[in-house]
């Protein structure tokens, strides 16, 4: 049994991780540390579009970052964690919005640069710019990358897009540029991808988004991955290509960057 938040109430119970007869289904996972969840307004501003697109409306009640710091304490979380807010649809008009915390490592500038593997879509999934819990494409292109061993799978569509990683955003540095996916018909619109682009000037970079191709790849100074949790990790290699330095990344803790060990 664990601490949850369910429908505006602190309870005690096990996620619920059935899916609902439809399959309409959206969720966030914010980064945690010191009893409080990170960028919690943007996670619920992007949950709430989520949510309108697939019309529940005014049903949908959100957490207040207060309830998950109640959450938080409750489930003794005061170091670096990770809290899930998942809203399933149960039936028309009616839905369960759930939030559930569990600890995590501290990544933060010193985890273990990234391997990815090139995996190719004909086209986005439908909702691509959405985080559903119909998670399938990405599950199965992240498992088939780590069978061969790498640690995420770098989603391309038919025409040689980049578009993001089973779980993050794509970051390609070059030219004192750091620039990403065009979201949402490209990537998921991703919190800390957010931020980042608000901050990265600080650096001198100018942030931006766009189109990206493989070709961009391979001439890139740098590579990064984001997500709320792990904040901003290196790629030192995507299939035979490889980096050895990223001067920029290591530039990254002057920023405060808000995931659990940064």
């Amino acid at each position: 049994m664990t601490v949850l938040w369910r429908n505006g109430r602190i309870v005690e119970g096990r996620p619920d991780e059935k899916p609902s007869s439809s399959g309409w289904g959206v969720f966030t996972t914010a980064g945690c540390d010191q009893g409080r969840p990170l960028l919690w307004e943007r996670h619920c501003r992007r949950l709430a579009v989520s949510l309108d697109n697939l019309g529940a409306g005014n049903a949908s009640m959100l957490p207040t970052e207060k309830e998950l710091c109640v959450l938080l304490v409750g489930a003794g979380l005061d170091g670096p964690a990770r809290v899930r807010v998942v809203a399933r649809r149960v039936e028309p008009y009616q839905w369960n919005i759930e939030a559930s915390g569990r600890s995590c490592d501290a990544v933060g500038r010193s985890s273990e640069p990234a391997k990815l593997k090139i995996h190719r879509w004909a086209s986005a999934p439908p909702l691509a710019g959405h985080k559903t819990v119909a998670r399938l494409p990405w599950d199965l292109a992240r498992e088939r990358a780590q069978h061969e061993g790498f640690d995420d799978a770098l989603l391309i569509d038919s025409r040689g897009h980049l578009l993001e990683t089973s779980v993050a955003n794509v970051w390609v540095i070059a030219d004192g540029r750091a620039r990403t996916p065009r979201a949402p018909d490209r990537c998921l619109p991703g919190v800390m991808r957010e931020w980042l682009l608000e901050n990265l000037g600080r650096l001198g970079l100018v942030a931006e988004a766009g189109e990206l191709t493989l070709h961009d790849i391979v001439t890139a100074d740098e590579v990064w991955i984001s997500n709320a949790v792990i904040g901003v990790r290196r790629v030192d290699a995507i299939e035979d290509q490889r980096w050895r330095g990223w001067p920029h990344f290591d530039l990254l803790g002057d920023l405060g960057i808000p995931a659990p060990g940064w």
